[in-house]
């Protein structure tokens, strides 16, 4: 989010539960990940960008939808004659998510099993609540920015499952705060040619892992008394993930076509907790950290709107505690260019390779305390990727337009790091490869007929194939060697079409009808070579959804009414080990957007 790796920000302030108003848009990168970024992430990132323009407005939505699914939001933010600023946003999301899932039914007293039981989920019930205020300057001689801030969040999540289905919990749940204070600096010419950009925030929050009960449950709700040891590990664990970061980038011209970056992110996890139920776990209790810092140089050659090319180089180092006679310290290096050239002002190709490390995150070297297991022993990823891209867009007359994008990717991971299932089957774990190659390409196009229509769509493929030869358990080669990797898609796409009506009953009024389409084929649970191809449980089946949005906006886009239907087929979605996506759903959307620009 604005650059800063979210990984530190909480469980309430995630991708997956902020408010799509705070993002003014979206950035998607391919391949390498620029030097000012600061991450050492691999094949790509997602960064979301908020505004703080200088502007006095307000942002407020509400939703309701199925499954008892509110979520609320407001932004505003006050910008004076003088540059003082004060920004706001607050959200809450609340659902039961109580939605109708296909399962085999496993009965706590029989050991009887059923398959393909149709239940609905009883203990699945999250809510959570954040405000971020910010105050401070704007468009000053010392700062084009300048922001105090803090990040308040709770959150309550009912845990149902295991990392597979079968696990069935009925009283096990968390509950987790946020509290962050924020810093952003950033000035463009602080002298002739420099661009800085600072940022810093520590998570000073607390989580609670409670696991009470002594039982097991099946997915009726039933359940039988198991003695001691609580639903997975009998348990109130109240403890702190403290993690801070501070990332400084800066940037120089040389030239008019010449410049160089230098980037600088530190991040450090601290966890430390104790068990309120048996006070006797906590003489064991060291306490678990991680410091990791990656540093960027890169060199930028420009031609302006003909060619661009950027050289870098990296170093990352991390420094790990698992317990007080255990701790690691790795150094990594890596380095890698990108080029862009346009052969006509509408047509680019573009490519790249990069010689990456990916370090462990602290939830996979320590675990999550829920469903990621810890694993110590845990390397870092080491990869050569290359990328090969090119897109052409282009306008027939006035009132047509087209772009058509695509991209070949080839990546070989030494230690690559992927999730499979512990030992027995109730939790993921991070585990590495010697070896995994992948091959691939994604195409795009998108058109448009003047404001009217827009249409576009997606497609990208990924094989993934395993070249670990050799490993624990089997005197020759691996049964596995060169199968596919499971539990990855690896061909999946959406379309899109929507249709705007102008002064739609009113003027200034506009009315907007969408629709979306996802796909995924279907792919491989576990190793391809094991077990019976004929078994439909050893594959995440193909999945389609279909997706409806219709928004009307009144007074300029003021006022605004929406309406969303998800997965109308009410098909059997998946994520990670065949967790099954809720099915159809439907919400409706109200907001209200006023806005006033300061010169």
């Amino acid at each position: 989010m604005d650059g800063i790796p979210m990984d530190n920000f909480g469980t309430s302030f995630q991708i997956n539960n902020i408010p799509i108003n705070l993002a003014e848009r979206v950035e998607v990168y391919k391949g390498v990940v620029p030097i000012w970024l600061g991450s050492d992430a691999l094949g790509g990132a997602v960064n979301i960008v908020t505004s703080t323009k200088p502007r006095t407005f307000l942002d407020a939505s509400y939703s309701y939808g199925s499954f008892n699914t509110h979520r609320t939001a407001i932004n505003a933010g006050i910008t004076n004659k003088n540059g003082f600023m004060v920004l706001l946003n607050a959200y809450q999301n609340y659902s039961n998510n109580d939605y109708t899932v296909t399962t085999m039914f496993s009965d706590p007293n029989t050991w009887g099993i059923e398959e393909n039981v149709k239940v609905k989920r009883f203990h699945d019930k999250y809510h959570n609540e954040a405000l971020v205020a910010q105050v401070g300057v704007s468009n000053k001689s010392y700062a084009d920015k300048l922001l105090l801030g803090i990040t308040l969040g709770e959150n309550y999540k009912e845990i149902q499952t295991g990392a597979r289905m079968v696990s069935v919990f009925g009283g096990w749940h968390r509950r987790g705060s946020t509290i962050m204070p924020t810093l952003k600096y950033q000035k463009n010419n602080l002298i002739k040619g420099l661009d800085v950009t600072l940022n810093a925030n520590f998570n000073l929050g607390t989580e609670k892992n409670i696991d009470t009960l002594n039982r097991r449950y099946d997915w009726y709700g039933n359940y039988k008394e198991t003695g001691v040891n609580g639903e997975r590990s009998r348990q109130v664990y109240v403890y702190k993930n403290n993690e801070g970061l501070a990332s400084l980038a800066v940037n120089y011209k040389l030239s008019d076509r010449q410049s160089l970056a230098l980037s600088n992110v530190a991040t450090t996890f601290n966890r430390k907790g104790e068990d309120e139920l048996n006070p006797q776990n906590n003489n064991y209790e060291h306490g678990q950290r991680s410091i990791k810092n990656v540093m960027g140089l890169g060199y930028s050659y420009d031609v302006k709107d003909h060619w661009s090319t950027t050289v870098f180089g990296k170093m990352i180092t991390q420094n790990n505690k698992l317990d007080v006679a255990e701790a690691t310290s790795l150094t990594r290096f890596g380095y890698g260019m990108a080029s862009t050239y346009f052969l006509q002002s509408d047509l680019q190709v573009k490519a790249s390779y990069e010689m990456t490390n990916r370090m462990p995150t602290s939830y996979e070297i320590f675990g999550d305390l829920e469903n990621q297991e810890a694993n110590g022993n845990l390397k870092p990823e080491r990869s050569h990727n290359i990328n090969l891209g090119a897109m052409y867009g282009w306008k027939q007359g006035d009132d047509h337009r087209f772009s058509v994008a695509g991209n070949l990717i080839y990546r070989y991971s030494f230690d690559f790091i992927y999730n499979r299932l512990n030992n027995n089957q109730s939790k993921l774990v991070a585990d590495n490869r010697d070896g995994v190659s992948t091959r691939g390409w994604d195409l795009d196009a998108h058109y448009s007929y003047r404001s009217f229509l827009n249409f576009g769509g997606s497609l990208t493929y990924q094989y993934l194939q395993n070249k670990q030869k050799y490993e624990e358990g089997y005197t020759g080669v691996s049964p596995v060697y060169n199968d596919q990797m499971p539990n990855i898609p690896y061909l999946f796409g959406n379309a899109n079409v929507a249709v705007s009506f102008f002064d739609f009953s009113g003027k200034s009024n506009k009315l907007t009808v969408g629709y979306n389409l996802l796909y995924v084929h279907d792919f491989w649970l576990y190793w391809p070579s094991r077990g019976s191809a004929s078994d439909d449980k050893k594959q995440v089946p193909k999945q389609f959804s279909h997706d409806v949005n219709i928004v009307y906006s009144l007074g300029s886009g003021k006022y605004n009414i929406g309406f969303e239907g998800r997965n109308l087929g009410n098909a059997n979605l998946y994520d990670n080990f065949s967790l099954q996506k809720p099915g159809r759903s439907f919400a409706v959307n109200l907001r209200y957007y006023f806005q006033r620009n300061h010169q």
